[in-house]
């Protein structure tokens, strides 16, 4: 990319997420909503090109950083890759993302029949994102973060499961429910390695894993292992962990904290709080609400990332500015820009002018 797309900051996204990293002060704080499918319609495509052609994905994730301007672009369509590559059926649609069809335990197929896919073979949608990435890499990947979302273990296996199946399981068969996890883990581990060669950097998502799901001993129990392990591969390669999890994390948070996560994006929970808690011991990441950005005007929006922005930016471990979740694919791409704007504008460390 040319680096006059930069001309007006001192540093590039590259750079500055760099410093985030090894704990130094960047120019300013990073700014980075999820925008994932959102890309689509700043792009004016179909969601069904997007979620199934990884060129087309690409192009709509430049598009999105040309107009916005944030700090990193985003590899994902849906939690249910994994889970589809090992044999759920996902449901597809061009005005909004895939949901599971039919989870593969079902129709009496047992847990001992699934297989370890051939992450090589790139099974069901995994050349989606392979070539996602590589073609945001030529494009961008000079000057920005190329972010890929992995769904985690808990998700995938409820998603191989069926999401209240799986919650029963964990109450009465919670061998298999390891089982289910322990695949999940090996087939997600596998994918991972496929996109850190393709050129991207891993964020682990767990939906599913939410207090706003289960319970802190569920969580305890059948999440946080599995990210833990997953954690201890990531590091092994000398990545910082990113890990995104939807929903309420307050009663979860000090779980969260033992994953060994080095960047935690969360969602609904005061920054403050977040802040306060955990914001010694990891990054935070986070998090006005997407609702916010599809129902709010521009000088809302600005109002409230002063708010997040006065919360988080002097958070003694890091603090990168994004959205709780997913900005929504319908939300005006004013807003947006209003967000990006403030966030940049409020987020100097440096002085403005060097």
């Amino acid at each position: 990319m040319n680096q006059s797309f930069y001309r007006y900051e001192p540093l590039n996204s590259r750079q500055r997420m760099s410093l985030l990293l090894i704990d130094e002060i960047p120019d300013r704080v990073v700014v980075y909503p999820l925008v994932s499918s959102h890309a689509a319609a700043v792009a004016g495509m179909g969601l069904l090109e997007y979620v199934t052609d990884g060129k087309a994905m690409a192009r709509a994730q430049v598009a999105a950083l040309r107009r916005y301007k944030h700090d990193a672009v985003s590899i994902f369509s849906d939690v249910g890759m994994v889970a589809e590559a090992l044999g759920s059926k996902l449901f597809f649609r061009d005005d909004d993302v895939p949901v599971l069809q039919q989870p593969a335990l079902d129709s009496g197929v047992a847990w001992q029949d699934l297989k370890l896919p051939d992450a090589e073979s790139l099974p069901g949608r995994y050349s989606v994102y392979i070539d996602a990435i590589a073609s945001c890499q030529r494009e961008v990947g000079d000057v920005t973060p190329v972010m890929v979302f992995i769904p985690a273990p808990f998700t995938t296996a409820a998603l191989l499961r069926g999401t209240e199946d799986f919650l029963v399981d964990t109450l009465l068969d919670p061998a298999a429910c390891h089982s289910l996890l322990d695949l999940s883990l090996r087939a997600a581990l596998a994918f991972t390695d496929l996109c850190i060669d393709a050129g991207a950097v891993p964020m682990l998502v767990d939906p599913l894993a939410s207090a706003s799901v289960i319970s802190p001993q569920v969580f305890h129990d059948f999440a946080e292992p599995y990210l833990r392990t997953f954690s201890d591969h990531l590091h092994r390669s000398d990545f910082d962990v990113f890990l995104h999890i939807c929903g309420r994390s307050e009663p979860i948070l000090e779980g969260i904290l033992k994953t060994q996560c080095d960047l935690f994006s969360c969602d609904d929970i005061p920054m403050s709080l977040c802040r306060n808690n955990i914001g010694a011991r990891t990054r935070i990441i986070g998090n006005l609400r997407p609702t916010d950005l599809l129902q709010d005007d521009p000088g809302t929006i600005r109002r409230k990332v002063a708010d997040i922005m006065a919360a988080g930016k002097d958070n003694p471990k890091g603090f990168v500015l994004s959205t709780g979740c997913e900005v929504p694919i319908l939300a005006p791409q004013e807003n947006v820009l209003a967000f990006v704007e403030e966030g940049r504008k409020l987020g100097r460390y440096w002085a403005e002018e060097l």
